[in-house]
């Protein structure tokens, strides 16, 4: 990874600085930040260590950054320069370049295993209801868990992927009286399920549950979420677990009696008040299997969980987190990504029903309009913190507004560039190292360091659990395809040049294809 490289450089020439100057500094590491030029004329890599030692130093930190500079190791810098008010800013030279791109193109596994330390990873999300079909809503934390999954795993963790199955409790049961009332040919009860999949349910021998847990199964595997595990809530319940938490808690003195309900002291571990477990009456509350299932993650094994959640559950969040602590005594972290809701458009109109059933509009309706590629793209483009505006117009058009389209282009592309190549009967030497002196300008540099990110990329996406990092590197590395494709000949007559623009545009497209792979769309060789 660049970024660590470059770190490493700063980091070494700080020390060195501080120690020509007699100064130590606690925790020098943790103030040392490097980041992309915000432009190129600047350079590559931008690091202002030297303002954040100016007040401790009681220096002026322009003086200070240029006292640092003093001390890089250029060998992988052309140029290393300081701009007002301190900052370093740092080009990357040729010989580096070409040592990166030939380490690409011949490393299979290119930006894996780059974790320093591999964690062992439940990951839970989608966890529907097993009353009714998935909606986009539903679409957008598969989306969003099944690309994370592929992120963890790509930089080395131990990853497993799961769905909580609500198949137990008072939807279950009214979801039984509704299918059975058409069965019979009773109207449906006010408080039951009116979607008009209902019919569809009743039309079908078995279990109401376990035919649309079936349905959503599938559909979920067409969508590229791919569970390792569905984990039943009434198994918990029936299997005895439940009681054996209940148990664990007592024993750990987390538990009291208040009202004749059962109480768990959440609060010892930062919840703003005490919930209860088990109601006066006898019955337990949702939030006991809750706690039985997240103690189940722990049991085996998983010392890091990721819970991917709607924003209504956002009150839940510092109970749930309570009751990990509380199970894994301390030893398990739990993250939880709440995800904002999607509304759908056709241009500038709000899609709010199907036009098909009246109900509201599938998450298999979606991706047998757009399919599968356009739903996947366009539910990860955003931050799952932000709201999502998702135009259904905009993700079938064959052109460059549309970002699918954009992306999945510059692949096919390239693949065309090759395709021609073998029409034109022209050679490619594929044996000869990369060496951009020859071809080297803006767009073949800003495109060749471009795919050099792609390491540190997947990498700090992995930190953030923000996907849509992601989509915006590949984004911006099409852009930079494209671009380079407009301004310079890729099969040019010159022998030399024609290779090094090859073995380029063949970098590109190794990198474009494990992002492809990482967010779950198609490899196209040619557009439609």
């Amino acid at each position: 990874m660049i970024k660590k490289v470059v770190f490493k450089e700063i980091q070494n020439a700080v020390l060195k600085y501080l120690e020509s100057i007699n100064e130590n500094i606690d925790n020098i590491n943790s103030l040392i930040e490097i980041s992309y030029c915000v432009d190129d004329k600047f350079g590559d890599y931008a690091s202002p260590i030297a303002m954040k030692l100016a007040k401790g130093l009681k220096k002026n930190p322009f003086d200070i950054a240029n006292s640092i500079i003093e001390k890089i190791n250029t060998n992988i810098f052309d140029k290393v320069e300081v701009a007002r008010p301190g900052f370093i800013n740092m080009t990357l030279s040729k010989d580096y370049i070409n040592s990166s791109i030939n380490n690409l193109l011949k490393d299979d596994n290119y930006g894996r295993n780059t974790v320093e330390e591999k964690e062992n990873i439940l990951i839970e999300y989608v966890s529907a209801n097993p009353t009714g079909p998935l909606h986009i809503g539903h679409g957008r934390w598969a989306a969003i868990g099944s690309t994370l999954s592929n992120v963890l795993k790509y930089v080395g963790h131990n990853v497993y992927q799961e769905f909580y199955v609500n198949d137990a409790g008072e939807q279950i049961t009214k979801l039984n009286e509704s299918v059975k009332a058409v069965k019979e040919g009773r109207d449906i009860p006010e408080d039951g399920y009116h979607g008009s999949y209902i019919k569809d349910i009743a039309s079908i021998d078995g279990e109401p549950k376990n035919i649309i847990l079936d349905m959503q199964k599938k559909l979920l595997e067409k969508f590229g979420a791919n569970m390792d595990n569905y984990a039943s809530e009434l198994a918990i319940r029936e299997s005895g677990e439940l009681e054996a938490t209940m148990e664990f808690l007592k024993k750990s003195d987390l538990l009291f009696e208040e009202d004749n309900a059962l109480w768990f002291k959440s609060t010892l571990f930062g919840d703003d008040k005490d919930r209860v477990v088990k109601k006066s009456n006898g019955s337990y509350t949702y939030f006991a299997p809750d706690i039985t299932y997240h103690k189940t993650k722990v049991d085996r094994g998983y010392n890091t969980l990721i819970d991917i959640l709607g924003a209504d559950h956002h009150g839940y969040v510092p109970r749930i987190t309570a009751a990990v602590r509380a199970v894994s005594n301390d030893s398990a972290t739990l993250k939880v990504i709440l995800g904002q809701l999607v509304r759908l458009f056709r241009g500038k109109e709000l899609v709010r029903m199907s036009k098909r059933t009246g109900d509201m509009i599938s998450l298999e309706e979606v991706i047998d309009e757009i399919g599968v590629d356009s739903t996947r793209y366009f539910l990860l483009m955003r931050s799952y913190s932000s709201s999502l505006d998702f135009d259904l117009e905009l993700a079938k058009k064959r052109d460059n507004d549309n970002p699918v389209y954009y992306v999945q282009y510059a692949y096919a592309r390239i693949c065309n560039i090759f395709f021609k190549l073998q029409e034109k009967n022209m050679t490619y030497d594929d044996g000869i190292d990369f060496d951009i002196t020859d071809i080297s300008n803006e767009t073949t540099l800003k495109l060749a360091k471009m795919i050099l990110r792609f390491p540190d990329e997947v990498y700090e996406c992995s930190k953030s659990l923000e996907v849509y990092t992601l989509l915006s590197y590949m984004y911006e590395v099409s852009s930079a395809l494209h671009k380079f494709y407009y301004e310079n000949i890729v099969l040019d007559d010159d022998d030399n040049i024609r290779n090094q623009r090859l073995k380029l545009v063949n970098a590109v497209k190794k990198v474009l294809g494990i992002c492809f792979d990482i967010i779950g769309i198609t490899k196209l060789e040619k557009m439609w």
